[in-house]
């Protein structure tokens, strides 16, 4: 079982590409999920994955909180691990990660990593078209290389951490602090499709007196800024400018 969290598309590229080899079953993480409270059965030759990109040095604080609820009966210690996707490097993430399911005990053996188009659009401008299509090419061989690790079930650690990891705990705290819902404002190109709302994993958007709202617990995932149709949706005064990214085989062909 894959238990993943996607904003624009890249993690869950990697989710069903395992799933895919390994024949096992995909879990997106959102709101509604949580709500439900599931049980998720598991058999003795199952493996438990968690696929997420990496937010500040971070895990999205949504998956957190889906780890802290999540219930697995017929866990009998089989093979658990974890596939972070980055732009630039995933610092310390799986540090934390790892006490999170030790609290659950869930010990966590494979700990992998994979570089691919960073969609920080609130920090600097999405690479060019070509130079994404070097970067997910490259991923895709890195993640061929993770799935092998995977299947063979082992107990390694392969990804990069960065040359500045050690200020995960810093860049971490900031994450989980900050009210990420504060400068998201639309333009007047919004056309009240609502599809932001419809599509928000944390749902935090809504449509009050024709205008949108951002209220609530935000992951910061910015799926609605990079799938927002018109390029109405804005963050701060950086974002106007920059283009938008949202995975696409097309990239890889």
């Amino acid at each position: 079982m894959i238990f993943y969290f996607s904003g624009t598309g890249n993690s869950k590229h990697v989710a069903e590409k395992i799933a895919k080899s390994t024949g096992e079953r995909t879990v997106f993480i959102s709101e509604d999920i949580m709500k439900k409270n599931e049980v998720f059965e598991v058999n003795e030759e199952e493996r438990i994955g968690f696929v997420f990109p990496v937010y500040w040095y971070c895990i999205p604080t949504i998956m957190e909180r889906f780890i802290h609820q999540l219930k697995l009966p017929g866990y009998r210690n089989q093979y658990v691990y974890a596939v972070a996707t980055y732009g630039i490097a995933a610092g310390n993430v799986m540090d934390r990660l790892s006490r999170l399911l030790g609290e659950r005990q869930l010990p966590l053996y494979g700990k992998f990593g994979v570089k691919m188009v960073d969609n920080y659009v609130v920090g600097y401008d999405i690479a060019k078209e070509e130079k994404r299509k070097v970067t997910l090419r490259r991923a895709e061989v890195e993640i061929d290389k993770i799935i092998t690790f995977i299947e063979r079930k082992e107990n390694t650690e392969y990804l990069k951490k960065g040359i500045i990891a050690f200020v995960t705990p810093i860049t971490g705290y900031a994450y989980r602090k900050t009210d990420h819902v504060k400068k998201f404002y639309t333009t007047s190109a919004c056309n009240g499709c609502e599809q932001c709302v419809r599509e928000c994993p944390c749902n935090v958007i809504h449509m009050k007196n024709g205008e949108l709202v951002w209220e609530g617990e935000c992951t910061f995932c910015l799926k609605c800024i990079h799938g927002c149709k018109q390029a109405a949706i804005q963050y701060g005064k950086s974002t106007e400018k920059r283009k938008r990214y949202q995975f696409s085989h097309d990239l890889i062909k």
